[in-house]
């Protein structure tokens, strides 16, 4: 999902509007988790709408992720996802777990208590859970956004050992045996590492592949497929409906069960098509959303820290008689520090020449230029 370049045709830089929407939208619908909206008892704002559909964006983005995949040995998979996912992502907890205990010292003054509390955000972490839970009869706080890289690593992987064992006709039964495996385990006990996520996910990173591979999205878009489309995204609401719940990937929830997951990637795959045509566009607004899309991981890293690292509840308590206000304040603070950070992260390089003295300055560009031959 990291790019920096912009998008080309038949290349996964042509997702990057997809993922610009995206990356705003998961910032808002996490930001809306802490205000409520009275709606007359029907259904809260915050509950129905915006997440009725959230987990065919992130069904979108895993096969915007799969299309990228190429079949390599399993060893060779491992270490380059371990290198591409696992590095910003214990950055990105140390960051987190440091800012956290600074600013609730700050903001709370008691040591002993702020101590407590960054151990379990840290073991939340390291343990790689996608919700707050209770392991050695202690309880960890969730690693956040980051559960989506997890779940994407530990996918990966594992299509990539499906298509190394298995002969091609046999792919198909065999990925969909282990997303009932990865739905099962949830139901008994929920795997560390969001491995149970991982293994529920990896249909979607099967549909890139082979969008990928039978060129599927160069194809016309046909009133069948409409129809399929159509058919699915009703279901999802029907189901959100009739169970007053909404589809969580990352709480291993499902209102229909595999059901729910098969239909998810179907509406996904609607999203990229539907995004692929508006991406013809080079309008500025396309554009920002696209440069938004290609920092798709560094938002995601720099998200995760300031979501749990700053007590955003504290601020929502002072808008509880105008939510609308407080959500739309807080929204704009955390994207322009999102934005600001990120700007940084991609010209540290450039800043740390200019900070290295003239000798150092040359030797490290050499040492540069030699890696990349």
């Amino acid at each position: 999902m990291q790019g920096t370049k912009p998008r080309t045709a038949n290349s996964i830089g042509m997702f990057d509007l997809l993922k610009g929407v995206g990356m705003l939208t998961i910032v808002l619908v996490h930001t809306s988790e802490l205000y409520s909206f009275d709606t007359s008892g029907v259904y809260s704002l915050t509950a129905f709408l915006p997440f009725i559909y959230r987990e065919s964006l992130m069904a979108a983005f895993y096969i915007a992720s799969g299309y990228g995949f190429r079949k390599r040995s399993i060893g060779k998979c491992i270490e380059q996802q371990c290198k591409s996912l696992l590095k910003p992502y214990f950055f990105t907890a140390l960051a987190t777990t440091v800012l956290y205990f600074l600013i609730h010292y700050r903001t709370f003054g008691y040591l002993p208590g702020t101590v407590g509390e960054s151990i379990k955000v840290l073991g939340g972490f390291l343990l790689g859970l996608p919700h707050t839970a209770e392991y050695f009869g202690y309880p960890f706080f969730s690693c956040g956004p980051m559960w989506y890289l997890l779940a994407l690593l530990v996918g990966w992987i594992l299509l990539d050992v499906v298509l190394n064992i298995f002969p091609e006709p046999y792919i198909p039964g065999a990925v969909l045996a282990v997303m009932l495996l990865g739905w099962g385990t949830c139901l008994v006990w929920e795997l560390p590492f969001c491995s149970s996520q991982g293994m529920a996910v990896m249909p979607y990173l099967y549909i890139g592949y082979l969008a990928k591979k039978k060129k599927l999205f160069e194809q016309p878009f046909h009133w069948k497929k409409g129809l399929v489309l159509g058919a699915a995204f009703l279901a999802i609401g029907a189901g959100a409906i009739v169970t007053r719940s909404t589809d969580c990937v990352s709480m291993s929830y499902w209102t229909m069960g595999p059901l729910s997951i098969l239909l998810n990637g179907v509406v996904g795959y609607g999203y990229i098509a539907l995004f692929l045509r508006w991406n013809k566009g080079q309008s500025r607004v396309v554009q920002a959303l696209e440069s938004v899309g290609r920092r798709s991981l560094y938002i995601f890293c720099v998200h995760t820290v300031e979501l749990i690292a700053i007590p955003w509840y504290l601020f929502a308590e002072r808008f509880s008689a105008h939510p609308l206000a407080g959500l739309t304040i807080q929204y704009a603070l955390s994207i322009l520090s999102i934005w600001l950070i990120c700007e940084l992260l991609l010209r540290r390089r450039e800043w740390c020449s200019r900070l290295l003295p003239p000798h150092r300055r040359q030797r490290e560009t050499s040492r540069h230029c030699a890696s990349r031959h």
